[in-house]
């Protein structure tokens, strides 16, 4: 994937934690709230992005005909510090926990050696209509665990 960043990468630029994937990018005017800084919803699309983009990465594909799929559960934020226009950043992911059908994807938007916004989603593992949770397939916990240290309930 063309400018996403990988854990070696995101480590080189200083940035701790442990994150697996980051996509740089800047703020746009499109962005912007009546107070001239980055909107709140505009945090939950950011981290909708780097999401789907990571999951598709572990070898998800988002055809509506899956067997199994991951859903948003719940999804949260905290915001530290407000963002500005034409500021560069970088949305960060890792999955951080791990259940037997769900999963958890912490997030963060680093901004010149300071994290502005954190949050997470957790994810539910479902049948092909949605109707029953399913256990995170064998090869996507390894995965999980092996490359992001997720920890296990």
């Amino acid at each position: 994937m063309k400018g996403v960043l990988n854990k070696d990468q995101i480590a080189a630029l200083g940035i701790a934690g442990g994150w697996t994937m980051g996509l740089p990018d800047f703020v746009r005017y499109g962005d912007l709230d009546t107070y001239n800084h980055v909107n709140n919803k505009v945090y939950h699309a950011w981290f909708e992005n780097i999401r789907v983009l990571y999951v598709r990465s572990l070898g998800v594909d988002f055809e509506a005909s899956m067997e199994i799929k991951p859903v948003v559960r719940s999804a949260s934020i905290i915001f530290n510090a407000p963002m500005f226009q034409d500021e560069e950043y970088i949305t960060l992911c890792r999955i951080s926990r791990l259940g037997r059908t769900s999963f958890t994807i912490d997030y963060a938007v680093w901004v010149a050696g300071v994290l502005r916004v954190t949050g997470d989603s957790v994810m539910v593992m479902v049948n092909a209509d949605a109707s029953a949770a399913v256990p995170v397939p064998d090869n996507l916990r390894e995965i999980m665990i092996t490359h992001d240290g997720a920890k296990t309930e």
